[in-house]
């Protein structure tokens, strides 16, 4: 359905539709993958927020995403790949960011790691990291799969305001500005993910979120 979705004094009628959290409709997810191919952003489901998704290498759409939130800074926005195979593609990961990927992905966790491929401002760091993750919902998986390549993952709100867990919440903030709105329920988790510097020897986490330093502790020692 379409729906008018007024936010920061714009107003715009925005589609939305409804997915099966865990078994997602391949006509949605492939409504999803056009739009992002024709240079769209989505709203989108993942296990921790509502993302704003789109391709990251079209500097363009960078740049639009990081006027929707309203940042004025450019530190790089997170990316979400289908499957390790995918992450070391395009990061460069230590024995030990190996062994940390895999044990907690596809999963709550951010790893910043030296990138392999060159991405525009406001997705590779200044030191040209990529922040990388394996979402644990199959509706991001099942878009990332279908596109063949990563997406921007950056959660969908202003900057200094929550992270969206439900649908509602997105579109609230920022549903007027962008041109799909997916809804697939709430987040599984009420967190965000944890963020791990990896390119640092050992690896610091920079963020405690969902997966909590505890877990961590004793791969990062």
């Amino acid at each position: 359905m379409d729906v008018l979705y007024i936010s920061g004094g714009n107003s715009k009628m925005t589609r939305r539709l409804t997915v099966n959290p865990e078994n997602p409709e391949s006509d949605v997810i492939q409504e999803v993958v056009n739009l992002i191919r024709s240079r769209g952003i989505v709203i989108l489901p993942t296990d921790t927020a509502y993302g704003l998704a789109g391709n990251p290498a079209d500097a363009t759409i960078v740049n639009r995403v990081l006027t929707i939130k309203e940042r004025t800074d450019k530190p790089g926005m997170p990316l979400l790949v289908g499957n390790i195979a995918q992450a070391l593609f395009l990061g460069k990961f230590t024995p030990v960011a190996q062994t940390i990927a895999t044990q907690f992905w596809p999963g709550a966790l951010t790893l910043i790691v030296p990138g392999r491929r060159p991405f525009p401002p406001g997705i590779s760091g200044p030191d040209r990291s990529l922040a990388l993750r394996i979402p644990n919902h199959p509706v991001a998986i099942a878009v990332i799969h279908s596109l063949g390549y990563s997406i921007i993952g950056t959660s969908a709100n202003k900057s200094e305001l929550p992270s969206p867990r439900t649908a509602d919440a997105a579109a609230e903030q920022v549903g007027s500005l962008v041109d799909l709105i997916i809804d697939a329920g709430p987040t599984h988790h009420d967190a965000d993910s944890t963020i791990i510097n990896c390119t640092v020897e050992p690896p610091v986490i920079i963020r405690e979120g969902a997966i909590r330093a505890a877990e961590l502790d004793p791969f990062l020692e």
